[in-house]
């Protein structure tokens, strides 16, 4: 991409406390309290850099969409596990919360217009390639489930046989 890379637009220390009481009340406030605490303890610097990666890992995802790379791609699947990464600096993103965001890129005003600040068909794209990420994650650990209960089986069979 040829532009000069975007940043997400960051929030006022009034917005945040909106945000966060908004995610306590859709999450509950254990988990949300837990990503403050998370947060809390970096550094300045810290903080800085971990802002800075996602910015960088944002606008990687708005160069593979300009490239037309599809979840499938080796590319864009190394880029979502790097956002994947990234998050656990604030959370442990399970699956459906995986799922979840990616929706709400899509869907949320502020996650919209956010995203769309780094290029304008951003947040489909996001919404897109994490569905297909999560669709082949869960799709390897149900695989990975059928295997473990079709060895337990075997050695059952052997065991009473």
């Amino acid at each position: 991409m040829s532009k000069k890379k975007r940043g997400l637009k960051r929030h006022s220390d009034q917005q945040q406390k909106q945000y966060e009481r908004e995610m306590r009340l859709q999450y509950g406030p254990s988990e949300v309290n837990e990503t403050i605490g998370r947060w809390n303890s970096y550094s300045k610097a810290e903080q800085e850099a971990i802002l800075a990666e996602g910015d960088q890992v944002y606008n990687d995802f708005a160069e593979a969409m300009a490239a037309d790379l599809a979840a499938s791609d080796e590319k864009v699947r190394a880029l979502l596990e790097r956002w994947q990464a990234h998050l656990r600096h604030f959370y442990e993103p399970s699956l459906d919360r995986l799922r979840g965001l990616g929706q709400l890129y899509n869907s949320h005003p502020e996650f919209i217009a956010n995203f769309q600040n780094i290029h304008p068909e951003l947040p489909a794209y996001l919404e897109r390639v994490i569905e297909d990420y999560v669709d082949a994650l869960e799709t390897a650990e149900l695989e990975r489930m059928l295997a473990e209960d079709e060895a337990l089986e075997r050695r059952r069979g052997r065991l009473s046989g």
